[in-house]
């Protein structure tokens, strides 16, 4: 029995009468287990439907569409039979990291193959059965983004907080076997896996390619919650330029052999470094975007393209404070220096600092409500630009629950979302629509 969170406007399901509190009990005589089992059930031309209202009475629909026609249905989980949970004590895990009295959803550590391949969640394979496989690879649930952190069996133990994790080269091997696309990552700690132990992940991985078709590196992110966990450090400046020289090294080799970088660094290590981001062409299509890779080239790069069709002046003034994080600073301060040359046009870019999970945090995703209320204060009758990465998805609510609403009211000034994009942020500092880059209308009279 699933529920029906809601019912998509002039669909199949609302003809038939089906409202958000209703109940999908079985799709010709099946019960769907989640999400992609539904997709596949409803993907036939003729289709018994069994429905229970929220009063608790059942009713039966038989329906003829096209195969590729949806339903319409909309649910509140893709896994009806209960999300898998991460069973690993990952000696890096974020989650641990959190204080008390957050949101109960940022306390779910999800390690579930279905949540890989429907929204890119990272995932442990520690968890697959035999038969999870036979299912992946039958339905071709590809590409999924696995976390390996290293190949070598008691490092990724020691990581994972497993004795005797499975065998990742083998479960990797399997699924490629099989036809399935995988992208990795790497959580690097310092001093663990890190060095030799690195490098043999990037060669064993470099292997299964193409089926492995990418390794992301990110540096472990550490809060100032860390009593009674592992002792772990950041990367220094000093060890964040040798990271970048050496897979510089291997994405030179691996260009001449594949035709791609296969091994990319997360942003992070080149503003910690100082060192300028790769050209866009060595990200490859951006495939771990998602994962802090390659934002900063890409939003640099869009904005290129904008820069001869910006415009001398504005019609009118217009001023902004941009808000973000202090990595998000060191990107935009060019961006914004660029617009400011623009007459009429006033922007300040305003770099807040995570006093909430601690300093050491700097990305701007991880900012909350209580740290642009601290660190914007005296900004009364000012307008802000914040960007979506802020809220949780869907919805105007930051990390520690305090919302959009309360921001504003509280600093006594007006809030603007905006999505973190080059045109997005281009559009709304100008005030002109883009419907697509180098293509704008004025929305100024």
């Amino acid at each position: 029995m699933v529920a029906i969170a809601g019912v998509r406007p002039r669909s199949i399901a609302e003809k038939l009468g089906v409202r958000a509190g209703d109940y999908l009990l079985t799709v010709n005589r099946i019960v769907p287990r989640d999400y992609i089992h539904y997709r596949y059930l409803i993907a036939e031309e003729k289709l018994k439907l069994r429905i229970r209202n929220s009063d608790g009475k059942t009713r039966f629909f038989s329906v003829e569409k096209a195969y590729d026609t949806d339903l319409g249905l909309i649910f509140s989980s893709d896994c009806f039979d209960g999300i898998r949970r991460c069973q690993n004590k990952c000696i890096f895990c974020f989650v641990d990291q959190l204080p008390k009295g957050l949101r109960p959803s940022l306390y779910e550590k999800d390690d579930d193959y279905r949540l890989s391949f429907l929204h890119g969640n990272f995932i442990t394979l520690t968890n697959l059965r035999p038969q999870d496989i036979t299912r992946i690879i039958t339905f071709h649930l590809s590409p999924l983004y696995v976390s390996v952190h290293a190949t070598d069996p008691s490092i990724r133990g020691q990581m994972l907080g497993k004795k005797h994790p499975q065998a990742v080269l083998e479960q990797l091997q399997t699924l490629v076997e099989g036809g399935i696309t995988v992208h990795t990552q790497v959580v690097l700690c310092p001093g663990i896996n890190d060095g030799p132990v690195l490098e043999k992940t990037i060669r064993d991985l470099s292997l299964l390619w193409p089926g492995v078709r990418s390794l992301g590196i990110v540096p472990v992110g550490l809060t100032k919650f860390r009593k009674n966990l592992p002792l772990l450090r950041s990367f220094t400046r000093p060890e964040c330029v040798q990271l970048i020289r050496k897979v510089a090294g291997y994405r030179k080799g691996f260009r001449k052999k594949f035709g791609c970088s296969f091994v990319y660094l997360s942003d992070e290590f080149y503003l910690r470094a100082g060192i300028p981001f790769p050209p866009g062409l060595f990200y490859d299509g951006y495939p771990q975007l998602e994962n802090g890779i390659g934002m900063a080239r890409l939003f640099y790069d869009q904005f290129r393209e904008f820069l001869p069709k910006l415009p001398s002046r504005l019609k009118r003034y217009r001023r902004f404070l941009v808000v973000t994080g202090y990595a998000g600073a060191r990107v935009l301060a060019p961006v914004v220096a660029r617009l400011n040359l623009i007459r009429n046009l006033d922007l300040k870019l305003v770099a807040v600092p995570n006093t909430f999970f601690g300093l050491r945090v700097n990305v701007t995703g991880l900012l909350t409500g209580k740290d642009l209320l601290w660190g914007l204060r005296g900004v009364e009758g000012e307008e802000l630009l914040l960007p979506a990465v802020l809220l949780r998805k869907g919805t105007s609510m930051f990390l520690d629950g305090v919302t959009v609403g309360e921001i504003a009211a509280r600093l006594k000034c007006k809030v603007r979302v905006i999505e973190p994009t080059a045109s997005a942020l281009v559009a709304e500092v100008t005030g002109t629509r883009i419907d697509e880059i180098g293509n704008y209308e004025t929305k100024e009279g």
